[in-house]
């Protein structure tokens, strides 16, 4: 996308969930696009990995750890972001509970694991963000894939839409705030381009005017790796 139509350039944008996965990848591409990327990941040493590779691409990059499910780290990541700049123009917040658990099997303390880390985290960061984004700007959420079809994970993800149409409601008309649902895990930057596409067109101002939608994004599917017996016969 053009830089110039984004409207990104010099914009603080914080990037949850950024150490790996969809949010490396998102705060790359949003360091691309000129804006200035709070890294943000429960593992500072990735946090700081990838924001050292959106300043070897030429972007703005500072790294913070923060687990935004606990309620103390993201008063304090938001904390910080404002001493650091005193301003913030988007949040891309990146769901990262796993469950490869089946329905029948799922545990209590599974199940409250990921409610902490997809649907308390974005309730978290949807209060702080009206507070701090009420100036106007964007928050986009990344919800879990759709190719987890678990009624678990499907519950998770329909509480988090519903924070989204909610949140659309009661903040002010300058801030958006939308979301994206991937069909499925990520699986690296070539195949994983139309999701990261989405969130930034989301985040730019190509979208003003955008409130409340949740996208669903259809990703193409890598290349299986080689079948161990295809990797015998190519032996001499």
């Amino acid at each position: 996308m053009d830089s110039d139509l984004l409207g990104l350039e010099k914009r603080v944008v914080m990037i949850t969930g950024a150490g790996r996965g969809y949010g490396r990848e998102l705060a790359l591409a949003y360091g691309t696009a000129g804006a200035t990327v709070i890294v943000v990941d429960p593992d500072v040493e990735l946090a700081a990995q990838v924001a050292s590779e959106v300043e070897e691409k030429g972007g703005g990059a500072i790294p913070i750890r923060g687990d935004l499910s606990v309620a103390l780290d993201v008063v304090t990541t938001f904390a910080k972001v404002d001493e650091l700049f005193g301003v913030l123009d988007g949040i891309v917040h990146v769901t990262r509970g796993q469950s490869q658990t089946s329905f029948t099997e799922l545990l209590e303390a599974e199940w409250h694991e990921l409610l902490n880390a997809d649907v308390k985290s974005s309730l978290l960061v949807l209060q702080h963000g009206l507070k701090y984004l009420a100036g106007g700007g964007f928050v986009v959420l990344v919800l879990p894939p759709l190719k987890r079809q678990e009624p678990h994970v499907a519950a998770v993800r329909g509480a988090v839409a519903g924070l989204i149409e909610g949140a659309s409601a009661v903040f002010p008309e300058e801030v958006r705030v939308n979301g994206v649902i991937p069909s499925r895990e990520p699986a690296g930057e070539e195949y994983d381009r139309p999701l990261v596409r989405a969130v930034l067109g989301l985040g730019s101002m190509a979208s003003e005017g955008v409130h409340g939608e949740v996208l669903r994004v259809r990703l193409p599917e890598p290349p299986s790796p080689p079948e161990l017996y295809d990797l015998l016969a190519d032996l001499p």
